[in-house]
């Protein structure tokens, strides 16, 4: 019993994790209302990926530059630079005349799509801490007194799994609800996204900064 929870607990976890509105949410969501619902997964598998990444440095040793303020600082600039390029094609793609039927490289590309994913989530170590955060409430709920390799591997499957679930989760709705958007409504959508990208590029550049000085 024990173990179920232990899982089921995680897998809840990484769901919720993800449901957060973020840049690799609003890049599944573009593909996703373009028609281009295997992109949409590939973004998907590559933030989960990378998130699963963190989730190894986490559980099997915490390394050095988590606490650096430099390499923290970079991350965000690096981060910062992605989302603006990714907002210069959103509100570029917002100019052409039918919006529903868009199938520039960036977002039908299965490879690129994948790079973008895991590009904006390699760029955000902290999701180190939400694995270790993880970790501590499991064991709080003493559903897990010690992460041996197998427990640990099963913790990362499980949280990887709700992440990539909610992922695609989202991936399959808006791609079915596409077909209830018109066209005009497509364009204030996609220049909704790319306003959210500003912004969270400003937000990563502000806290980008504020590592750096101090």
């Amino acid at each position: 019993m024990k173990t179920f929870l232990f899982l089921f607990i995680t897998y809840v976890m990484g769901f919720m994790t993800a449901v957060p509105i973020g840049a690799t949410q609003i890049e599944i969501a573009k593909r996703s209302l373009n028609n281009h619902l295997r992109a949409a997964y590939m973004v998907a598998l590559g933030s989960v990926t990378s998130d699963m990444m963190y989730g190894s440095i986490a559980l099997f040793g915490v390394v050095p530059f988590l606490k650096n303020k430099l390499v923290l600082g970079i991350f965000g600039l690096v981060a910062t630079l992605i989302l603006w390029l990714l907002a210069f094609f959103t509100f570029r793609d917002g100019t052409k005349a039918n919006m529903l039927e868009l199938t520039h490289v960036t977002l039908k590309s299965k490879r690129l799509s994948f790079v973008t994913g895991f590009s904006l989530a390699i760029t955000n170590p902290m999701m180190i801490v939400w694995w270790l955060i993880g970790v501590r409430i499991i064991r709080d709920l003493a559903l897990v007194e010690n992460f041996d390799t197998n427990l640990s591997l099963m913790f990362l499957a499980a949280g990887g799994l709700g992440l990539a679930s909610y992922l695609f989760t989202l991936a399959n709705t808006l791609h079915w609800a596409k077909k209830f958007i018109s066209n005009e409504m497509m364009k204030k959508v996609n220049y909704g996204l790319g306003i959210v990208l500003v912004l969270l590029s400003f937000y990563f550049l502000g806290t980008s900064i504020d590592t750096l000085l101090h």
